[in-house]
């Protein structure tokens, strides 16, 4: 709730309860929080009534879609609670899904036994500006096979686990890796390698910057028709086709004029809530699911094993 609360409505949707309070295909009717301050918050903010503990709310609100928006190591811990007193249509959980992979995979198939639809909110995939690319991919605008650059801060699991997600979203499933160079772990958990990563369609180096600086987050990826960038976690997209030289025949460049790439990351959080309604419903979406997270940790963790 608090990340756009300070942040004007009609422009930013980037949290969950904003998201779900607006979109038209939702009811918001209520939350779990047991900070008393957050939940008076909560009420004042949006008009609908909070409790404190998980058991209640589930008996109280009888939700068909839970959030569970809570410190990593607490995810396992939560979905199984909600399993063992409701059967909700669908749960969404913030990223990463689980550290550790046994609670991954216990969490995506206890949901998949119940019949929960599980969503992991790796938002990009359902940003406007990410399907824009895949769908230049998939014609052929995009021309394969690429070759690119990566960066990413804070974590291979926390942040770096988003670029991964994204890149196989474009670039196919991932075939292989090798680990360049390591360093220290993010606050001692997450490691944050330079990893090369070959996908189906390309090949692109995974770069970490140093979040004690700054945060870092772009891609760039030069294809055979042209160079995307993916700029300011994915605040700038830029397409930049390559064109035959105007002054020497024979010589192809890129545009002088790239293609700016509507982004829709101000309103990210509605963006993935839409993309989940459509699932709900049998239509196609950009979303991310549990079975698919899991895969992205699987891959992480083996590139953490071979550190």
């Amino acid at each position: 709730m608090q990340i756009d609360l300070h942040l004007s409505a009609d422009t930013f949707i980037h949290s969950h309860c904003r998201a779900l309070a607006t979109h038209p295909g939702y009811d918001l009717v209520g939350a779990v929080e047991p900070v008393e301050e957050r939940r008076a918050a909560f009420e004042r903010q949006y008009h609908r009534p909070s409790v404190a503990n998980l058991a209640d709310g589930l008996a109280q609100l009888a939700p068909e879609l839970v959030v569970v928006s809570v410190p990593t190591q607490l995810h396992a811990g939560m979905i199984e609670q909600i399993l063992a007193l409701a059967v909700p249509r669908a749960i969404v959980c913030e990223k990463p899904l689980a550290l550790d992979l046994t609670e991954a995979r216990e969490m995506v198939e206890r949901c998949e036994a119940a019949g929960v639809a599980l969503y992991v909110n790796y938002i990009r995939q359902s940003q406007p500006g990410v399907k824009d690319i895949a769908a230049k991919l998939a014609s052929g605008e995009i021309a394969t096979p690429l070759k690119g650059v990566a960066w990413y801060s804070k974590g291979l699991f926390n942040n770096g686990s988003h670029f991964v997600t994204l890149l196989q979203h474009w670039l196919g499933p991932l075939a292989s890796f090798q680990v360049t160079s390591a360093a220290p772990n993010w606050r001692g958990s997450d490691p944050e390698p330079d990893v090369v990563l070959r996908f189906r369609d390309g090949v692109v180096h995974l770069l970490a910057a140093r979040e004690e600086d700054y945060s870092h987050y772009g891609i760039e990826l030069v294809s055979p028709s042209g160079r995307l960038r993916y700029d300011d976690g994915g605040n700038s997209i830029l397409w930049q086709p390559a064109i035959e030289s105007p002054d020497f025949p024979g010589y192809r460049t890129l545009s002088p004029m790239p293609q700016n790439i509507a982004v829709g990351l101000n309103q990210i959080q509605w963006h993935v809530f839409d993309e989940i309604l459509a699932d709900l419903d049998g239509r196609s979406a950009s979303i991310c699911t549990g079975r698919q997270a899991l895969t992205v940790l699987e891959q992480l963790a083996a590139i953490r094993d071979a550190l």
